[in-house]
């Protein structure tokens, strides 16, 4: 059985990539695509409000899929992809381009949602370290505090493929990415049993 694509979607600032991280730790024949490894190469050439800043986020979306989940040799490699897509028009697109490429490379898909207090998110969205850091990650409280009430994030609801709801409010990253390992595992074993795809 091929490997699954797990699509971990949550607000900025959730901790989704240094829970990935974890994750890939902890399996390291795993592969990790932060969402602004495909977001950044894009910022860094058209403005969010630039006509084609969408289309050459699909394209990196695309050559991520050719790349890693659609590519034989890394068939028996699971691929993790962080992202955070909202209940919108857009976000509802976006998702879905992550489930038909696991689809067209018959591999699990495996949804993982991340959330957590709000007032834990935004220390987290403003911490020193993700300030300093050099993406175009989202470090305005502000900012996140107003999307925070206007947003729902998207989920794949009444869905076939699997999910997991986690609360990470009081929860280390080395303990978010174990349960999130031992869900994958269970899938997989009963994927196994079942015979699925």
């Amino acid at each position: 059985m091929a490997a699954p694509v797990v699509w971990i979607n949550a607000f900025p600032g959730m901790g989704k990539l240094t829970v990935a991280r974890e994750l890939i730790r902890l399996d390291q024949s795993s592969i990790l695509i932060d969402n602004h490894q495909l977001i950044d190469p894009v910022a860094a050439r058209f403005s969010r409000d630039h006509p084609q800043y969408q289309t050459e986020r699909r394209r990196e979306r695309e050559r991520a899929f050719g790349k890693y989940v659609l590519e034989p040799t890394f068939i028996s490699k699971t691929i993790v992809f962080t992202d955070c897509q909202s209940d919108d028009e857009l976000g509802q697109a976006t998702a879905q381009e992550y489930l038909q490429a696991a689809l067209k490379a018959k591999r699990p898909f495996i949804t993982i949602y991340l959330s957590c207090e709000i007032e834990v998110n935004i220390k987290r969205a403003t911490s020193s370290e993700r300030v300093q850091g050099t993406t175009t990650k989202l470090t305005d409280a502000v900012m996140l505090r107003d999307a925070l009430s206007r947003c729902k994030m998207f989920r794949f609801e009444n869905s076939p493929y699997e999910a997991y709801n986690i609360d990470t409010t009081d929860l280390a990253p080395v303990d978010t990415a174990l349960r999130i390992q031992i869900y994958i595992k269970d899938y997989l074993s009963g994927c196994k049993a079942r015979r699925c795809e």
